[in-house]
């Protein structure tokens, strides 16, 4: 029998693509608004009429629906005045409590119910990372966001299973982007105050993806961070919209003028929110966008390639998984298997590396100090572990790192995906970062050879062990 999905603020941004990959996957789909159209919805989606304001319940838009996604609410775009500030709570949370005493009225209740949250329930919290178990935060949109989420948790008490989706900034033909490309268009775009800020987002299709995975996992509850496995900064977000329009983004916007012209609200879009999406991981949720650059360019160039730098590296190593993993999870150990020309030396770092854990170092990139930031973006013991850096020399950096137990030890495989700065000029210097990054893993290769022994030449069989790749 086919499912029916109950989607409120179907007519929105998000809402038209929730839609979408819900008829897509099969569902019957009712489409609610306070005043709705059939135009642009899929043939088949029923339209209804549903108020979040209304005063009594309307349990009649959901008679036969299976289960609810629930996106209505005002947008915090523009300036906050008072009148402003009341529709953004009101809307979300009056509205969520309305839908739940519709849901209440109904005499055959919906099984589960996907809600709407947002990032902004942390606050600003620099490079904190965030779990769906992390505080919230104390400023207007977390207040709003916290009682959002208590609201529509109600509906377990009618034993309806609950989940909230706190996006971040939604990448797509539409919605946000719009609206940053505009500057960029015409050669004034660049990163929003210092830019250092971090920037969590998700492509739309990944995002409607992820409310009908939710919808279909009976095992996800309460809380999940809806945002892509990317960790950017604004000012990485600025070069790859740039990058993706053939345009420069060179030109700030200082926080003060934003200010100036927003408001309260410039504060929001100045927020640092390094946002770990946890529970979608930990589910098996796959983003079919996951990278900035590329999904950038998807949505703007669709057919186009990000200039995305790919280097890939395999080694074997005698010895047991355990040993193996254990050495190279150890932060301490980085400095060892670094050339010393870098000058590689850790300045901060947990006694135990997990995901979440941030480390920091300082390094010499041909004789210029620079500082990175990573973070440990996965951790599965005996198995892989992800770095990406914060902030430091690169646009990008993202380096997987997979053990595999084999005959007579472990193979290493190495992933590293990077973007330079300065885009389009990067081309100037990319084969001399790729040459030394090269040299990097093959002291790396050296060190290893030496601390654990040498592969067997039986196991020196089968693919390259170092390869760059454009």
């Amino acid at each position: 029998m086919q499912r029916i999905v109950a989607v409120t603020g179907a007519s929105g941004f998000v809402g038209r693509e929730v839609v979408r990959a819900l008829v897509a996957r099969g569902y019957g789909v009712i489409a609610l608004g306070r005043d709705p159209s059939e135009a642009g919805f899929p043939a088949g989606v029923e339209v209804r009429r549903f108020d979040p304001g209304a005063a009594e319940a309307m349990p009649q838009a959901f008679e036969g629906a299976d289960a609810v996604v629930h996106l209505a609410g005002e947008t915090v775009d523009g300036r906050w005045t008072a009148n402003k500030k009341r529709r953004i709570a009101s809307s979300r949370v009056d509205g969520t409590r309305n839908l739940v005493r519709s849901l209440a009225a109904c005499a055959r209740k919906p099984a589960v119910l996907v809600s709407a949250s947002a990032v902004g329930y942390y606050g600003s919290r620099g490079d904190e990372p965030l779990f769906e178990s992390s505080s919230p935060g104390d400023d207007f949109l977390a207040g709003v966001c916290a009682e959002w989420e208590r609201a529509a948790e109600e509906a377990t008490t009618l034993g309806i299973r609950t989940a909230y989706l706190r996006t971040g900034v939604v990448l797509g033909n539409g919605g946000a982007l719009a609206k940053m490309k505009a500057p960029f268009l015409v050669g004034a775009g660049g990163p929003l105050g210092s830019g250092a800020q971090m920037f969590p987002w998700i492509h739309a299709h990944d995002l409607a993806a992820l409310y009908c995975f939710v919808l279909e996992r009976d095992d996800v509850r309460g809380p999940v961070n809806a945002v892509a496995p990317d960790y950017a900064t604004n000012a990485r977000f600025a070069q790859a919209l740039g990058a993706a329009l053939g345009r420069p983004a060179l030109i700030p916007a200082p926080a003060f003028a934003l200010r100036a012209l927003l408001g309260e609200f410039a504060d929001t879009i100045l927020t640092s929110q390094l946002v770990i999406p946890a529970v979608a991981q930990d589910h098996g949720f796959e983003w079919a966008h996951g990278q900035l650059e590329q999904a950038l360019v998807d949505i703007l160039k669709p057919g186009g390639k990000a200039h995305v730098r790919t280097f890939r590296a395999t080694q074997f190593v005698p010895g047991s998984i355990d040993r193996i993993f254990s050495f190279f999870s150890d932060a301490r150990n980085l400095e060892k298997i670094t050339p010393p020309l870098l000058g590689f030396k850790i300045r901060s770092a947990p006694p135990v590396v997990e995901r979440g854990s941030l480390i920091e170092y300082a390094l010499k990139v041909r004789g210029i100090p620079m500082a990175w930031k990573t973070l440990i973006a996965e951790f599965v013991p005996g198995k892989r572990f992800v770095d990406v850096q914060l902030h430091g020399p690169y646009a990008y950096w993202h380096h997987t790192h997979e053990f595999r137990q084999v005959d007579g030890g472990v193979e290493i495989s190495d992933a590293v995906d990077y973007v330079l700065p300065f885009a389009p000029f990067d081309a100037l210097v990319a084969g001399l970062v790729e040459r030394d990054v090269a040299q990097i893993f093959a002291y790396r290769k050296r060190f290893i050879e030496n601390e654990f022994g040498p592969a067997p030449h039986a196991a020196k069989a089968g693919p390259p062990p170092l390869r760059a790749v454009r």
